[in-house]
């Protein structure tokens, strides 16, 4: 028995989630289920291997050299001495050496490009992240756009509930012989209408739960409840965006580049050890093979490079003024977007106040257009009309709501969660 155990609870436990599911469900759903997370982890195992080649230029480096020549003259001695035998050098030489070379100063050019490759993660990172932020707005507009057509089915079910009761009692009547068939035929045409209205609706909520399935990689089904948010609060005008981190962070980028860009003209020093074995060896009498080895210091010191460094550096300094633009822009730019969204959030306001202040007078006016109705003095046509705009004012209220509450959560979106 205690095998069938998880099972069960899982059989248990997954309706839940079938039942019931909320905007922040939605969204972090979503958010772990974006393919970009992997370019995340991508990223951060690309900058470990990158540092661990940065760090290379602190060790001893190692090579292996080797040549082999042919050259049309060689040093000789312009003298003879009596009883002394000058060897002749050959024209052919050889050599096999073992260079070691250890970094001792390089004027923190491997500690800055170290910094800069932490700091162009950084960068790619964030863009990962604006991408996930533009993610969740998608999500949260879609769960919304479910929200509207799950109304837009609660009032059309309700207005063929009321159709199909009037129905019956009329066609209770044509029996009777006491009403008209062509009042039945009028109502059976209204419901065929309202059940496409019905159709439509569920449809429009059908693609908008598919368009979640796909985004949160669940198996969402069409009956899913979606419970409305809360509506947001706070509407203070400072921006989070992560787009401004960001170019927050390609500023620090093009500064620590420019950091980098200034090593470039500061001298370097190194140890070398040179073993080899050639012909001839460092003995250039001796035109035979020998071992040899020598070691040392070196010094290297660009003194002129006809203004590559100032150039490079003036070139990094108009990107950064260029980023420095684009960053204003798009800050002047969001605030505008929060003026124009603060309106928007006032206008539903107000249209909320006026929306239970309709929705009181058609119900009042459609039930006593049914009393008539039922009295003989008002058309069916005229009770439909009055009944249909009840059913409009029923939606328009709701959406009112649900458009208030998506208004204040997206003036937040906007300044940056």
């Amino acid at each position: 028995m205690k095998c069938f155990t998880p099972l069960l609870l899982l059989l248990f436990a997954s309706p839940v989630f079938a039942q019931e599911l909320s905007l922040d469900s939605a969204q972090q759903y979503a958010r772990q289920h974006y393919p970009l997370l992997k370019q995340r982890q991508a990223l951060d195992e690309i900058t470990a291997l990158q540092l661990r080649n940065i760090r290379t230029g602190y060790l001893p480096q190692v090579e292996l050299n080797g040549q082999a020549s042919y050259q049309s003259a060689v040093t000789t001695v312009p003298i003879k001495l009596p009883g002394v035998n000058i060897p002749e050098l050959s024209k052919d030489q050889y050599k096999a050496t073992i260079d070691v070379k250890q970094l001792i100063y390089d004027g923190g050019a491997t500690a800055g490009q170290r910094d800069l490759q932490l700091a162009q993660q950084q960068t790619e990172q964030q863009k990962v992240e604006v991408e996930q932020y533009k993610l969740q707005q998608q999500v949260m507009q879609v769960y919304f756009n479910a929200l509207l057509w799950s109304e837009h089915i609660v009032a059309r079910q309700q207005m063929i509930a009321e159709v199909k009761q009037r129905l019956e009692r009329l066609q209770a009547g044509v029996n009777n012989g006491t009403v008209l068939g062509s009042q039945v035929d009028i109502l059976r045409a209204e419901l065929l209408k309202t059940a496409q209205q019905l159709f439509e609706a569920q449809t429009g909520k059908k693609a908008a739960v598919q368009t979640l399935a796909l985004l949160t990689g669940k198996d969402i089904p069409e009956s899913v409840q979606l419970r409305l948010p809360p509506a947001a609060q706070d509407q203070a005008d400072e921006l989070r965006r992560p787009e401004l981190r960001l170019y927050q962070l390609q500023q620090n980028a093009l500064q620590q580049q420019s950091r980098l860009t200034a090593t470039r003209s500061l001298p370097k020093i190194s140890a070398f050890a040179q073993g080899g074995y050639g012909k001839p060896g460092l003995n250039m009498l001796e035109n035979k093979f020998d071992f040899y080895y020598l070691t040392g210091l070196r010094l290297n010191w660009t003194l002129w490079n006809w203004h590559y460094n100032r150039t490079e550096r003036a070139i990094l300094r108009q990107q950064q003024q260029s980023v420095s633009a684009q960053s204003e822009a798009f800050a002047l730019n969001t605030k505008a977007q929060l003026l124009q969204q603060s309106s928007e959030i006032q206008n539903l306001r107000e249209a909320m106040e006026k929306d239970r202040e309709i929705v009181s007078l058609r119900s009042r006016v459609k039930a006593v257009s049914a009393a008539q109705l039922d009295n003989g003095v008002l058309t069916m046509h005229d009770y439909l009309s009055d009944l249909n705009a009840e059913t409009q004012a029923v939606i328009a209220q709701r959406t009112h709501e649900i458009q208030w509450i998506y208004a204040t959560l997206y003036y937040q979106v906007i300044k940056g969660l």
